[in-house]
Formats: C-alpha cells, structure tokens, sequence
C-alpha cells in the first residue's frame, strides 16, 4: 500500500473526478467514492492513509460517517479532512469538531489540500499506522 493513500468522498461526480486528478499528480494514491456507503466499502476493502470527506451529501452525510468511522475500533484513528462549501452554524462546528481532525472550506486551492493531508499523515501515531495496515 502507497504511504500516500486518500479516500476522496464527494457526492459531486466532477469535483470527485478532478480532486483524483490532482492528487494523483502531486504523488498520491487517491481512491474515490460518491457515498458514505461506497466510502466505506472501500474502506474495508483497503484502509486509507486518510480520508477527504465532504460534509454535506445526499443519504449518510459526513458528520454521520465520520461518526460511524471514528466510533469503530479498527478505522477510528484514520484522520478525517472534512470539507464544506456551506457556511456551518454554531451547532454544526461542534459536531465537525467531534468527528473530523481538520477542515477545509470549499473552494480551496490544490495546495492548500496538499497540505492539510501532508499535515495530517505527519500526525500518524503508531497506533493509526497500524490500523492503516490492517486489512479486512
């Protein structure tokens, strides 16, 4: 497994394609997935090294699935870049605050997104290292 793997989790199909493209040519290893559900197939399929999540999507939105994610034993300590263009009320910043290790508001600029994820794989502890290796 790449040590530059991102799950991309956007229900909007265009910036989910375009978000993959410019990861893979700044050297990521990006895996895409327009739903909370399809996201976490993948991710019992391969783990990621983090996840970039849009807050706001139809079905299970990204407050729900970072909550599932970070409630899990096996998955709870991959970090979370949710992402948003809407403005978030008080209420909603707390619940982002709960779920996700970082944020970024929608638009942002390819290298703003480099380096909030380089800035949460440099956070690794051994433990989430080793839940990134664990397969399921």
């Amino acid at each position: 497994m790449s040590s530059k793997t991102v799950l991309v989790v956007d229900d909007y199909s265009d910036l989910l394609t375009l978000l993959g493209s410019a990861l893979t040519r700044l050297g990521w290893d990006p895996s895409l997935a327009n739903s909370a559900a399809e996201a976490w197939k993948q991710i019992e399929q391969n783990s990621p090294r983090v996840i970039l999540l849009d807050m706001w999507m139809e079905g299970m939105n990204g407050f729900q699935f970072a909550k599932k994610l970070k409630k899990h034993p096996v998955y709870r300590n991959i970090p979370i870049l949710g992402a948003s263009g809407f403005a978030m009320s008080e209420a909603d910043e707390t619940s982002f605050r709960a779920c996700c290790d970082d944020f970024l508001s929608k638009p942002f600029a390819i290298s703003s997104l480099q380096q909030h994820l380089t800035a949460l794989l440099s956070q690794d502890t051994p433990e989430t290292a080793k839940t990134n290796k664990t397969q399921h």
